[in-house]
């Protein structure tokens, strides 16, 4: 995450992007996620700040039938988890933009931790409205995963922390709802 805001201070286009470098996003929709986000910032007051590459957004995105299914389950349930706080199909996407003045007048609240820079911008720049572009994820041809059980606990206490950095009201809703199940789970 600290990386991907030295390039956005370092850039000096009017859309930043990101793009994780182990090839599973395709570079050849680099140009429809900058319009996604170009094309409605221009358009009216009320436009669309953010957009993300999606494997699970409507259109012709998708996973490649060889990613193992243990991966499947886990980003299922990160993406289930973190459903309260934003409305993104994928926030675990390493593949997204965001119009430099959203993230500018937000830089003090972002906290660079961890690896799902998406998902804190979306939320603590205060993101209302996104565009998807749907792609194809495939199996990791560079590098390796960085999903250990240290990641995963990591990325529970970045959601705790935007949990807590929410309106009220949500982390009340949350926090019920899981008292809500473990009663219904002790009493059968």
């Amino acid at each position: 995450s600290s990386a991907v805001m030295c390039g956005f201070r370092r850039a000096r286009g009017v859309v930043l992007a990101c793009m994780d470098a182990d090839l599973q996003h395709p570079p050849v929709k680099v140009p429809e996620l900058l319009r996604a986000v170009e094309n409605s910032a221009t358009a009216t007051s009320s436009s669309c700040l953010f957009a993300i590459g999606t494997r699970y957004g409507s259109g012709t995105g998708g996973i490649d039938p060889n990613w193992p299914l243990y991966r499947r389950i886990i980003s299922n349930g990160a993406r289930l988890l973190a459903r309260p706080l934003t409305s993104l199909s994928d926030p675990m996407t390493g593949f997204f933009a965001i119009h430099r003045s959203a993230y500018e007048s937000h830089l003090h609240l972002i906290n660079p931790i961890g690896f799902k820079i998406a998902m804190e911008l979306y939320v603590k720049c205060g993101i209302r409205h996104h565009n998807e572009v749907p792609i194809v994820f495939g199996v990791r041809t560079a590098g390796y995963s960085k999903l250990t059980s240290r990641v995963m606990v990591g990325y529970l206490q970045h959601l705790s922390e935007l949990y807590v950095f929410s309106p009220p009201w949500l982390l009340l809703a949350v926090v019920l709802l899981f008292v809500f199940l473990f009663v219904r789970w002790l009493w059968g």
